[in-house]
């Protein structure tokens, strides 16, 4: 198991935890001993140079970490606390690739969890559910307090990484291991929680858009369809349903079969009607875009393209997207874990909304 390294560079925490962490240095090493008041936040927004509302964002975070208690009318008083082993959190995540959202996701997963005094390990499962059920009987071992997860998908057949993802959350059932899932949800697992983008009313938003520019026919590329996929997909029809056209008008493609076609078949597309292109995500996109590119068919003005993720090349090639907030999305999840493990809630399933970026990708469709 690989352990992702703590904050180690000030340059790098966002303004509320540089805040957060110079306050409990200051605990720590008594310059506000317990029982003490820290200074008002009056006072820390001009010592920090920071405004009101990071203040308290930074000592939300203390209290929630145990570290102070608020009284209203009163202050912000040190608690006392028993010097004791780091709280235990895993991530498990199907693949770290070099591009795509899993790094910005488990970064911030880490740094909030830091922030409220967790060790955090890191368990890439390489796409193997093998790895993943010998991660998780280490973890068993090592007593770790809960697990952020993200379902598993592989070639193989989606009903059969649904049965290996609920035998894997059957495991931490079983051994009352609390988990949240990221990213993607457990699909027909009952006993589940999550805090994920809302991907079917994303892809809802961003289909919508391109009708009303006037695309009736489009084809849907994908690799492997997990539950985001299928959330998406299932967005963009029901857009197409409520204006009236027919969901059909949307065919699924693989990305393989997309990248052997010959120009004369991508030509014959457009002739069919069929001016837009709905990518899984950003990475394939790009591939798209490239491929198509070299058989001399223009975007937008042959296809229109659409995708998901906003990674951060998206925006010097113009890709219309949907941008999902990855930084929240890893503090949200962290919040709901602790408030989990603290007994504070039961359960949880969050929906984080994401917003539609439109760029030079998306246009009217050609004039047939």
């Amino acid at each position: 198991m690989s352990l992702v390294k703590g904050i180690t560079e000030v340059k790098k925490l966002t303004k509320h935890r540089l805040i957060c962490e110079s306050i409990k240095s200051d605990i720590l090493n008594g310059t506000y001993p317990p029982g003490s008041k820290i200074p008002p936040e009056t006072e820390l927004t001009v010592r920090f140079k920071a405004s009101r509302m990071t203040v308290n964002r930074a000592i939300k975070e203390l209290q929630m970490a145990g570290y102070v208690r608020r009284t209203r009318g009163s202050g912000t008083y040190v608690l006392s606390r028993k010097v004791s082993e780091p709280r235990l959190l895993a991530i498990m995540v199907p693949c770290i690739p070099a591009t795509g959202i899993y790094n910005r996701l488990v970064r911030s997963i880490e740094e909030t969890a830091f922030s409220l005094g967790y060790s955090i390990i890191l368990c890439n499962a390489d796409y193997s559910f093998t790895k993943a059920e010998s991660y998780i009987r280490e973890l068993i071992k090592h007593g770790v307090s809960g697990i952020f997860f993200s379902p598993i998908f592989t070639e193989a057949s989606t009903n059969k990484c649904m049965r290996e993802n609920r035998r894997i959350a059957r495991l931490f059932v079983e051994n009352r291991i609390p988990f949240l899932c990221i990213d993607s949800v457990l699909e027909n697992f009952p006993t589940q929680n999550y805090v994920v983008p809302d991907n079917e009313a994303a892809a809802y938003k961003l289909m919508s858009h391109a009708i009303s520019l006037g695309h009736k026919k489009c084809v849907f590329i994908h690799t492997i369809l997990n539950s985001s996929s299928r959330l998406r997909i299932k967005g963009a029809k029901r857009a197409l349903s409520d204006h009236g056209i027919n969901s059909n008008q949307m065919k699924l493609i693989k990305l393989t079969n997309f990248l052997t076609m010959k120009a004369t078949h991508a030509r014959n597309m457009i002739k069919k009607g069929i001016t837009l292109i709905y990518s899984i995500d950003d990475l394939i996109a790009l591939q798209i875009i490239n491929f198509l590119k070299d058989l001399d068919i223009n975007i937008p003005s042959d296809f229109s393209l659409l995708s998901h993720d906003d990674l951060d090349f998206a925006k010097s090639i113009g890709l219309t997207t949907v941008h999902q907030d990855l930084e929240k999305e890893g503090e949200e999840a962290v919040h709901a874990m602790h408030r989990l493990l603290n007994g504070e809630i039961t359960n949880i399933r969050q929906l984080l909304p994401s917003r539609v970026v439109l760029r030079k990708t998306l246009g009217s469709p050609p004039i047939q």
